[in-house]
C-alpha cells in the first residue's frame, strides 16, 4: 500500500501510541496493533487475517477458528475506538495517524498537515498538554464563530476557573505525578461523553475512568466518569439483569466518588445522573438543581442538568439550562447544550428554533446522534416542509440503518406522549416515502 510515508515515521507514529496513557494498560490492543503494524511495513500487509491474528497475537490454535474470529473482531473494534479517542486527544498534534478501517484488519496511514507555529505539537506525551492545547483551539475558533455571545462577563469565570486549575495542577503534581496524571485523564474523558446514545462511545470512555481510577485510587473524578457512563449504559440496556448489574455498578461508584468529594459539583451531578437512570426523575431535579448552584459556569454540570430537565418533561428549565450553557464563552465540541436547546423547543412548539439550534449544532460540531436527526424530521414535518423530512429521514437511516428511536427516547423520557410528538410525525413521513 504506497502512501509516500517512509518506515521511519510509519515506526514513529506506532510507538507515540504504545507509549501514551491511553493504551499503557491495554496490552492485547498493543499487542495488535503493533503486529498489523509491522506485518505492514514488512510487506505483509495484504496477507493479515482474523486467523493469522488471532495465532500470532494470541496464540490460539487454528482448531478454535469460529471463537478465535470472534475475539479478533472485538479487539478490532475496541482497537479502532481507543485510535479514534487517542487521536481527538493527546495524539491531535501527531504528524502521522493510524487506521485500521471497519471490514478489514490492514492499518493504514495518513499524515496529517500541522499549522505552522503549532506551538502545543511537542513531544511530551501527556493528557495534560493535549487538554491545553485542544482548549486553546476550541476557545480560539468559538470566539470567531460566536462573536457577539463572547460577552466579557461570561469570560471572567473561565479565567478564574483556569487559574484555579493551574494552581490544583501544581498542588497534584507535587503530591505524585501519577495523581495529575489522573485528573488529565479524567478531564480528556469527560470531553468524550456525549452524545450519551453512542454506546460503544460509552464503553470506550468507562473503560478511560477504569484507568483513571488505576492511577488515582483516592481520586474522585474516576469514580464520578465510571458512575456517569455505567448509568448511561444502563439507560441504553434493557431490562434484565445486565441493565441491574450496570445500575448497581453505577451506584456504587457514585457513592464512592460522593464519600471522597462530596461537595463538589460533579460528584453531585452524577449522583442526579444515577437517580435519573433509576427512573427517579424528581430526585434526579434536585440533585442536579444544587449541582448547577455550585457550578453554575460549568458546561457539563448544565449538560447534565438539561438532559434530566428535558426528559423529565421540563422544558422551559431545560432551554434555560441549555441557554446559560450556550452563552458561558468557550465551550469544547462535545457539549450537548445546543441538542438539549432544539430538542427542548420542538416540545414548546417552536419548530424554527428547533431547527436552527439543530443547525448550530451541525456546524460548530457538537454531538449528533439518530434521536438529533429524529427530532429534526419531526420538526421539518410539523413546520409543512415535507419532502425536507423525507430526505432527513433517508439520511437517518443511512447513517444510523439499526437504530430504534423509539425505543431509545422511551427508555430516558418520563412520558411517553412526548415519545409520541416526534414518533408519530416520523410514521408519517415514513408512510409518504414507501
Amino acid at each position: 500500500m504506497e502512501d509516500g510515508i517512509h518506515i521511519a515515521e510509519k515506526q514513529a507514529a506506532l510507538q507515540a501510541v504504545c507509549d501514551s496513557d491511553l493504551f499503557s494498560h491495554l496490552d492485547r490492543l498493543r499487542a495488535f496493533l503493533t503486529y498489523i503494524v509491522n506485518e505492514e511495513m514488512a510487506g505483509q500487509g495484504e496477507s493479515i487475517r482474523g486467523k493469522t491474528i488471532a495465532q500470532d497475537v494470541y496464540d490460539r490454535s487454528p482448531s478454535e477458528e469460529v471463537d478465535a474470529d470472534n475475539v479478533v473482531r472485538v479487539d478490532a473494534r475496541r482497537l479502532r475506538q481507543n485510535l479514534e479517542h487517542y487521536y481527538d486527544t493527546v495524539g491531535a498534534a501527531d504528524p502521522v495517524r493510524i487506521f485500521v478501517d471497519t471490514g478489514g484488519y490492514r492499518p493504514r496511514f495518513e499524515k496529517v498537515e500541522m499549522a505552522p507555529n503549532n506551538e502545543a505539537a511537542s513531544s511530551k506525551r501527556t493528557f495534560g498538554l493535549a487538554a491545553l492545547t485542544f482548549a486553546a483551539g476550541t476557545a480560539l475558533g468559538v470566539f470567531i464563530a460566536l462573536g457577539p455571545l463572547q460577552r466579557e462577563p461570561a469570560m471572567r469565570p473561565h479565567l478564574e476557573n483556569t487559574n484555579q486549575d493551574v494552581l490544583k495542577r501544581q498542588a497534584l503534581r507535587e503530591q505524585s505525578g501519577s495523581s495529575l496524571q489522573a485528573v488529565n485523564l479524567a478531564e480528556q474523558a469527560r470531553r468524550m461523553m456525549f452524545p450519551i446514545f453512542d454506546r460503544p462511545r460509552q464503553e470506550l470512555v468507562n473503560e478511560v475512568f477504569a484507568r483513571v481510577i488505576e492511577l488515582g485510587p483516592d481520586y474522585f473524578g474516576g469514580y464520578a466518569g465510571s458512575a456517569q457512563t455505567y448509568a448511561t449504559l444502563s439507560i441504553l440496556t434493557s431490562k434484565g439483569p445486565e441493565k441491574s448489574a450496570l445500575l448497581d455498578q453505577a451506584r456504587s461508584m457514585a457513592e464512592r466518588a460522593s464519600s471522597l468529594a462530596p461537595s463538589d459539583p460533579w460528584a453531585q451531578s452524577v449522583q442526579a445522573w444515577v437517580k435519573f437512570s433509576d427512573r427517579d426523575f424528581e430526585e434526579a431535579m434536585r440533585i442536579s438543581s444544587r449541582a448547577v448552584k455550585l457550578a453554575p459556569a460549568d458546561g457539563y454540570i448544565l449538560d447534565i442538568h438539561g438532559s434530566i430537565a428535558l426528559f423529565s418533561g421540563r422544558f422551559a428549565e431545560a432551554v434555560s439550562s441549555a441557554t446559560k450553557a450556550m452563552n458561558l464563552g468557550p465551550s469544547n465540541q462535545r457539549f450537548a447544550n445546543r441538542n438539549i436547546y432544539g430538542a427542548s423547543n420542538f416540545h414548546l412548539g417552536n419548530y424554527r428554533k428547533s431547527l436552527e439550534a439543530f443547525s448550530q449544532a451541525a456546524d460548530y460540531g457538537d454531538p449528533i446522534s439518530a434521536p438529533s436527526f429524529a427530532y429534526q424530521v419531526a420538526a421539518l414535518f410539523k413546520l409543512g416542509r415535507t419532502k425536507d423530512a423525507a430526505r432527513k429521514h433517508i439520511e437517518m437511516k443511512k447513517s444510523w440503518p439499526d437504530a430504534d428511536v423509539e425505543k431509545i427516547l422511551t427508555g430516558v423520557f418520563r412520558d411517553p406522549q412526548h415519545v409520541e410528538e416526534i414518533i408519530s410525525s416520523i410514521r408519517t413521513v415514513e408512510a409518504t416515502n414507501n
